[in-house]
């Protein structure tokens, strides 16, 4: 019982949500775009007419493995939904053409504090002097919480809404592979199939793993004789198998 109990507060331990990321590598003026819609949110992206136009262009599509969107661009979509409304209750209409051009280009003008002036003032001259001071050069060794070898589980990304007392962790073991020498460090995974799993996990989304050859029964599906036929918690019914009954925690 004393091991079933470890695992549980193993399994629900606090996990951090908030935490230093891996910047956007930004290397100079029009080298990344980002782009998102205002409205119309269910024609974005992942649509027929959109994915056709990127055949079209031969560019590839895809998503990065992260819950974090393109925040510059989702930011500048706020601040131009709050002048445009203010806009809309001056005319007592909701019409944009007229007025987004005017919009676009005084948002352009405008001193922002990320880089200390408007972004029309930035040219192919002073990018490297905005880089470096956006962006100094860090110094010193970065700390590696986890090393290749060890068994840990995955934080659950949590939605806003989501049930507070539900475990925090995966219940699954998976073992890191790879050590990305990135700032900050990653990590890289594989599933116990030894199968990698796609994307790369901050330390802050990995817990070392205690009890990483205990697993907990959801629920016993039938029994024959001392064996019983168990689902095990946290996987899908095609990791259902007899074990022992006196193995049942």
């Amino acid at each position: 019982m004393s091991q079933k109990k470890d695992l549980v507060e193993e399994l629900h331990r606090p996990a951090r949500r908030n935490y230093p990321r891996r910047r956007v590598d930004v290397r100079g003026l029009d080298v990344t775009w980002q782009a998102d819609l205002v409205e119309m949110i269910p024609y974005e992206f992942y649509n027929k007419d959109f994915e056709a136009v990127m055949n079209k262009y031969s560019i590839h599509l895809y998503s990065t493995y992260s819950n974090l969107k393109a925040s510059i661009v989702e930011r500048f979509n706020r601040t131009l939904k709050n002048i445009m409304w203010k806009q809309f209750s001056l005319q007592g209409n909701h019409k944009w053409t007229n007025i987004v051009s005017k919009l676009t280009s005084d948002y352009n003008e405008r001193k922002h504090r990320t880089i200390g002036m408007a972004p029309a003032r930035v040219t192919h001259k002073n990018e490297k002097d905005i880089l470096k001071t956006r962006f100094p050069q860090r110094v010193g060794s970065v700390s590696r919480k986890f090393k290749i070898g060890d068994k840990v589980r995955v934080s659950k990304a949590k939605h806003l809404f989501e049930k507070g007392h539900e475990p925090n962790w995966t219940t699954e073991i998976f073992t890191v592979r790879r050590v990305a020498p990135t700032d900050p460090v990653t990590y890289h995974l594989q599933d116990y199939l030894e199968q990698p799993i796609s994307g790369c996990f901050y330390e802050e989304e990995l817990s070392k793993a205690k009890h990483a050859d205990v697993y907990l029964v959801e629920k016993v599906i039938k029994r024959r004789g001392d064996q019983a036929y168990v689902k095990w918690l946290g996987f899908d019914d095609s990791h259902n198998s007899w074990i022992n009954k006196n193995d049942i925690l």
